[in-house]
């Protein structure tokens, strides 16, 4: 059985927390909302917000470094947002060089759900912030293969 990082992409609220506990049945998550959790409440501080990215991908980094490339099956997900490339590159290249095959997720969405997403995202990010996102959104070169759901 091989080793996998699946990395989602996505907007808030389409869908990807929810396919990361699908996929996590046999997987750790690793999503930098996590971290902004105290006393089961989420509590969102931008200005904590690079340094919990940074926290996400050292404990990602390092569940892959206990499997090393010749070790028993593992799998884990990445769970964010990584609306361009370069916010989940690094995830790549440590999953690569720890033996993980890298398969990326993009989690489809539409400009026209942005208010749907705006409601039913698990952690109240508001209509604006997801515009936002989306405006930045980059997709993959046809280099990279990534599935869509």
């Amino acid at each position: 059985m091989a080793k996998i990082c699946y990395i989602l992409r996505g907007l808030p609220g389409t869908g990807k927390s929810m396919l990361a506990k699908a996929l996590g049945n046999e997987a750790s998550i690793f999503s930098t909302d996590n971290l902004f959790m105290v006393d089961g409440e989420y509590q969102f501080d931008p200005s904590k917000l690079g340094d919990y990215h940074a926290e996400n991908l050292r404990l990602a980094t390092e569940f892959m470094e206990r499997f090393g490339p010749y070790t028993s099956p593992a799998n884990c997900v990445i769970d964010n947002t990584n609306t361009q490339h370069w916010e989940y590159e690094k995830y790549e290249e440590a999953a690569k060089e720890n033996g993980f095959m890298v398969q990326v997720i993009t989690v489809e969405w539409n400009i026209n759900d942005i208010p749907l997403y705006a409601e039913r995202n698990s952690h109240g990010v508001p209509e604006e912030a997801i515009y936002r996102m989306a405006e930045r959104w980059e997709y993959p070169s046809l280099d990279n293969v990534s599935i869509r759901v």
